[in-house]
């Protein structure tokens, strides 16, 4: 298999490191990665990039999307999939799926027609309030190679977001849906006349878990909580939502 592997830490992150030599034991594979690091850039694509040659593959001046995009038209033999990863910090809760530059990455793999994977890696006490060490991405990085063994149990038009605790022992497997609830706060900055916009979601790797957990079973938000792997599978299709009154006011128009 040739897997294109990309991130939004940088090529010099320890986590795409830990991943490529893990992932080059069953596959062929191949660096496209951003020159720096391209943290919260989500689903983010350049007019124009520059790439430079690596010895793994390719540096992109660009975001995780591009990397994606360049390694896709250009590599030869085309990726047969792409994994993303290994992010210093956990991704998970729907709002924050767009707006994360390693799932990004693994979507828009989805939109040109190859699997995605993305990888993050989460302290299950601190989350990702902390400096991740090239060991950190031990485990992560195996379950990314049992994915990619098995990356027809992936399906056509899907992604897989991903979040594995550093931790050394095995730990369960829990397919999750992504938690959705969410909400903003505005806080006027003291120090100048600007405002702060602060999302309102309780992370239980913060340290904010109350004492009773009402997320199910079958939440990603539950199952890191738990100190589990969660894997979600995603698709990209938006849907159509049926609405009565929009097809009246579009009948009504004249």
């Amino acid at each position: 298999m040739n897997v294109l592997v990309t991130n939004d830490d940088g090529v010099d992150a320890p986590g795409i490191d830990a991943l490529y030599n893990e992932l080059s034991v069953v596959a062929d594979v191949t660096v496209v990665a951003p020159a720096d690091n391209q943290s919260g850039a989500g689903r983010t694509n350049s007019h124009k990039v520059a790439v430079d040659n690596h010895e793994r593959g390719l540096v992109v001046h660009g975001t995780p999307c591009d990397c994606v995009a360049v390694g896709l038209q250009t590599l030869d033999p085309t990726p047969d999939l792409v994994v993303s990863g290994c992010n210093a910090g956990p991704n998970f809760g729907a709002h924050k799926l767009d707006r994360s530059g390693t799932v990004g990455a693994a979507k828009e793999a989805v939109y040109l027609g190859v699997p995605g994977i993305a990888i993050s890696a989460y302290d299950p006490i601190r989350g990702g309030q902390r400096e991740f060490e090239r060991e950190d991405f031990a485990l992560p990085s195996r379950i990314a190679r049992y994915l990619v063994e098995n990356a027809d149990s992936i399906g056509s038009g899907t992604y897989l977001n991903v979040n594995v605790p550093t931790v050394e022992r095995t730990v369960p497997i829990q397919i999750t849906r992504p938690t959705r609830d969410f909400g903003v706060r505005i806080e006027r900055d003291k120090n100048d006349d600007g405002f702060a916009v602060v999302d309102q979601f309780y992370d239980p790797l913060r340290g904010d878990r109350p004492e009773e957990l009402d997320d199910p079973k079958g939440t990603d938000r539950r199952a890191l909580a738990d100190g589990e792997i969660s894997i979600s599978p995603l698709g990209v299709g938006h849907e159509r939502k049926r609405s009565d009154d929009l097809s009246k006011l579009a009948d009504a128009f004249r």
